[in-house]
């Protein structure tokens, strides 16, 4: 998670701390050339401070703050080209339009890339390859590039199940079973559908895949199997989902193409044989 939206989830933060914030977000060159000493005689507050500061808001400590401020202050130099929750302002053109856009997505996926974990990528991948079923668990906007990924998996003779209301998910959850493998996908980790639905989930002993921010995985640590999207979009003051469904599609394609290649010769094989079954003109 971006130490912005770290510092904005984070409560409990005192007025020093929260001065503190500001003060280091302030810094034209970040806290780089700083020790936590020097840091602490340049925004007026004791090196405790900053190490309760740290813990306060997820980090271990002042060399991982000093990581976060510098991959913030790179994201800030790429968004003054685009604003990530803004990504078009009143009055552009639609070429305007389309060129922020463009940039946008550019800057998603280059965030998607680096926020993959290429081991786990390959272990989730051969955990849905050898489950029985695959359960999808979401809701919202999220419901799309899920949608997207059960209709690819079903092309090469895979059963993939969405239960869309909160209902459906817990009555789904309580019949799953160890041998299928339920992906619940939540960019915050938050969504009120997840408490419920995970407590039947493990009581049944299915393996889960979460699909979030770094801060979904945290506040899940129970969840082994995560595969993390970019943090780039601010819930709740974005135009719209452009940031994380980009993202989400991004990983969920990715995802795919690590399944297909499993068995790629016999899935290749599949979609020849049933392509004039489903429908010609779709191949």
């Amino acid at each position: 998670m971006d130490i912005v939206n770290r510092i904005h989830s984070s409560g409990g933060l005192t007025p020093v701390e929260l001065q503190f914030a500001h003060a280091i977000l302030a810094l034209p060159d970040g806290i780089d050339r700083f020790t936590i000493d020097e840091l602490a005689a340049e925004t007026h507050v004791s090196t405790a401070s900053i190490s309760r500061f740290c813990r306060k808001i997820g980090l271990s400590g002042y060399r991982e703050l000093k990581t976060e401020l510098a991959r913030h202050n790179v994201m800030r130099s790429q968004d003054s080209q685009v604003n990530s929750n803004h990504p078009f302002s009143p009055g552009d053109t639609p070429r305007t339009i389309a060129s922020g856009l463009k940039s946008l997505y550019e800057l998603v996926l280059q965030d998607a890339l680096e926020c993959l974990d290429f081991g786990m990528l390959l272990k989730v991948a051969r955990a849905i390859d050898a489950a029985g079923e695959v359960d999808i668990y979401t809701h919202s906007h999220n419901l799309t590039a899920a949608e997207s990924f059960q209709y690819r998996m079903q092309l090469i003779g895979r059963n993939v199940f969405i239960p869309r209301s909160g209902e459906q998910q817990r009555i789904c959850a309580a019949g799953s079973t160890a041998q299928k493998i339920a992906i619940v996908i939540s960019y915050s980790g938050r969504a009120t559908f997840i408490p419920q639905v995970l407590a039947a989930l493990h009581r049944r002993r299915t393996p889960i895949v979460l699909i979030g921010t770094e801060e979904a995985g945290v506040l899940h640590p129970d969840i082994k199997m995560h595969l993390q999207v970019s943090d780039r979009e601010h819930p709740q003051l974005r135009i719209s989902q452009f940031a994380s469904h980009e993202a989400l599609q991004f990983v969920l394609d990715v995802l795919y193409g690590c399944i297909f290649t499993l068995n790629y010769d016999a899935n290749e094989a599949y979609l020849r044989d049933t392509a004039s079954l489903i429908d010609d003109r779709i191949f």
